[in-house]
């Protein structure tokens, strides 16, 4: 009995230890602290940012629709830089509270009627850490939360003003002294004026690059009132960008003066000097600018000189489907770089009418003397030989040259002129009316020729018929089915032959083999 209340007595105890270690991580729970900088921030809700340096204008930036606006200026603001506070808002924790501390730097953070201030105070000695104040109390964050938060008005501003110059439209430059206006269109780029002509792609991309990069690298200390090169950048569904440079910029003469509808600015010598470059080229003359391959961009339709339409996107020339090695052989030869030659005088004796998948379509005039004009230009273009006799192939010799796919199994008989040849029960065993030698290796590589015959060529014209041959086809299931081939002479290059309603060349072999098998 003794033992039993002992034993109860323990159990009991653990009981309670338990209970009491239960209780206790309750209470923990409860007490989880939220080390988040902002809980529960909503970066979509943040209409306006407010910057406060000493001795300087606060510096305010607005939600206008989907992007941000310099408040004051009007200018658009650097929608990655505020896209970085936000999410620094969002993903900041702090390490230790303590009490507030003195800052100089504050932003405040508006979300419709909700206004919470933050000051940037200074940094922790011998840690990478720094206080921020948050109202009533100091917090300990890592040193680039602060960093992240700290702008500057240069920070905020749209540094890179013509950045989007690859998506544009048009772009529209113009130089006052000399004066000279260079209008560009499309992708890829045509000179639009002062000729037209589609540009050659490096000359295209240096000027590209060269507006690019063009950066802001310091704010001017008064108006910068830049002269020399207006660059505009037009662009389907958004604003105009409009850039004037030239001239010393304000407070650093080392530095050229950058105005526009992105603000003033002052940028690098050295950027502003390959801007330069850059159009210097394009002024130079037609024969040195031009693009020097035919078509320079993915063609999607191409309608041939003999007026037959070659359908990319569904592989079929005309009716039938096309051969997609010719198809490839075409394309590289409108890709291939041509010389420059003049302009001929005398019509073109037939064109070649290439569109993109837009829809957009760029005429190519064939002049005799391996010359093509692209329509309108003042420069003519002269291929290679090789290019130039793919370009003027005509639609028949881009056809799939397969005439027909049978199983050679399947071929039963094989009527060559007057002698006929029937297959045995073994494979490789042939019999002959009239009774005759049968060279069973060669009218097997006839079969293996004729049961999927690809043609080499296709042929203008049918040639005088030597040989008839007649494919017997038993299938495992359906009535017998006939192919019919007549073949020409041999020549060197290759065996004529009509098929499928075709003329056309087949390998040389297979009419050395019928030969000798007809007799």
């Amino acid at each position: 009995m003794i033992s039993s209340r002992r034993g109860l007595a323990i159990v009991g105890a653990l009981a309670l230890v338990l209970v009491l270690a239960v209780l206790r991580d309750l209470r923990a729970t409860r007490a989880v602290i939220d080390h988040a900088l902002l809980p529960g921030f909503a970066a979509d809700r943040v209409t306006e940012l407010i910057w406060e340096h000493p001795g300087q204008p606060a510096l305010r930036a607005l939600r206008a629709g989907a992007g941000w606006q310099l408040a004051g200026a009007g200018l658009p603001a650097d929608e990655s830089a505020i896209s970085d506070v936000l999410a620094t808002l969002r993903g900041a924790r702090w390490h230790r509270r303590g009490e507030p501390v003195r800052t100089d730097v504050r932003v405040t953070i508006i979300a419709g009627a909700e206004r919470r201030v933050l000051g940037l105070g200074p940094p922790i000695a011998g840690t990478s850490q720094r206080w921020i104040r948050d109202g009533e109390r100091g917090l300990v964050v890592d040193d680039w939360v602060v960093r992240a938060l700290d702008r500057e008005p240069l920070a905020l501003r749209l540094r890179t003003p013509l950045a989007d110059v690859a998506r544009a439209q048009q772009i529209l430059v113009a130089r006052s002294e000399p004066k000279r206006v260079l209008w560009l269109e499309g992708t890829p780029r045509r000179l639009v004026r002062p000729v037209a002509l589609a540009l050659a792609g490096t000359l295209a991309g240096e000027l590209e690059r060269a507006l690019r990069d063009l950066t802001i690298v310091r704010l001017p200390t008064g108006p910068a009132t830049a002269r020399g090169l207006t660059i505009e950048l037009a662009a389907a569904a958004v604003p105009s960008v409009t850039v004037m440079l030239g001239g010393a910029c304000p407070g650093a003469p080392e530095l050229i003066a950058l105005s526009g509808s992105a603000g003033d600015g002052c940028v690098e010598r050295g950027a502003a000097e390959a801007v330069e470059r850059a159009v210097d080229h394009l002024a130079q003359p037609a024969e040195v600018i031009v693009e020097r391959r035919p078509i320079a961009w993915e063609p999607r339709r191409l309608a041939l000189p003999d007026g037959i339409v070659l359908d990319l996107a569904t592989g079929r020339v005309g009716d039938v489907a096309a051969d997609p090695a010719r198809v490839a052989e075409l394309l590289a030869a409108l890709a291939a770089p041509a010389e420059v030659a003049p302009v001929p005088a005398h019509p073109a004796e037939r064109q070649l009418v290439v569109s993109d998948r837009t829809g957009a379509a760029v005429t190519l005039e064939l002049h005799g003397e391996r010359v093509l004009v692209r329509r309108g230009e003042p420069v003519a273009l002269r291929p290679a030989p090789g290019a130039w006799a793919l370009l003027v192939r005509p639609s028949r010799a881009l056809r799939d040259l397969a005439l027909w796919l049978e199983e050679p199994t399947t071929i039963a008989a094989v009527q060559i002129d007057g002698v006929r040849y029937r297959r045995g029960a073994v494979i490789g065993a042939w019999s002959r009316e009239p009774v005759g030698p049968v060279d069973a290796m060669a009218l097997d590589a006839v079969v293996e020729l004729l049961a999927a015959p690809r043609a080499l060529d296709v042929l203008a014209a049918a040639a005088p018929v030597a040989h008839r041959v007649t494919l017997v086809i038993a299938p495992p299931a359906g009535a017998p089915t006939e192919r019919v081939v007549e073949l020409g002479a041999a020549t060197a290059a290759g065996c004529p032959a009509t098929a499928a309603g075709e003329n056309v060349m087949l390998p040389a072999a297979l009419c050395a083999r019928v030969a000798t098998l007809a007799r």
